[in-house]
């Protein structure tokens, strides 16, 4: 090989692990953002994140980040993998269990505002009948007034009248 064909070749090589590494920082940027979409857990691999899953995110083979070239970004990824199990519920048991947690949550919730929707029933039940005999009490009322409109009008010969109103 001549010396311009070595120098093509390390160029290309040094081009492909910059891609590698670029595509492997993508995958892990993407896998933080879909954790933060989704409350802290990874929705891919029921929800275990490992160097393997970073390597597939990254369209590369896992034994790529253990070659001499990439051995440093095999560490990189190793320890963000380590950091994000101590800070993030990562792995299918533990997100079992998260989930179980948060079904649980949502049982909850459903349950009081069954319970909130049950007595709003009942209320509005009682509203219906208070108004019912509110309605009933307004209709005697209202009849009792229009009989004694009625006597007032047939005793209008009489010698009784109203005071005349005063001017202010």
């Amino acid at each position: 090989m001549s010396a311009v064909q070595k120098e093509a070749a390390r160029r290309r090589g040094e081009a492909r692990t910059a891609g590698v590494e670029a595509s492997v920082r993508e995958a892990m940027r993407t896998i933080e953002k879909e954790m933060l979409d989704n409350q802290g857990i990874y929705p891919e691999n029921g929800g275990a994140v490992s160097m393997n899953e970073v390597a597939r995110r990254a369209k590369i083979s896992l034994t790529t980040l253990f070659s001499p070239k990439q051995k440093e970004l095999g560490k990189v990824v190793k320890a963000w993998v380590e950091s994000l199990k101590k800070t993030e519920v990562v792995g299918r048991k533990r997100v079992q269990r998260t989930f179980a947690e948060r079904s649980e949550d949502w049982r909850n919730l459903f349950l009081a505002l069954q319970d909130t929707h049950i007595a709003t029933e009942l209320d509005l039940h009682d509203a219906k009948v208070q108004l019912e005999e509110t309605l009933k009490s307004l209709a005697e009322i209202t009849d009792k007034y229009d009989i004694l409109c009625e006597q007032l009008r047939a005793e209008a010969g009489s010698k009784v009248t109203a005071f005349p109103k005063r001017k202010k």
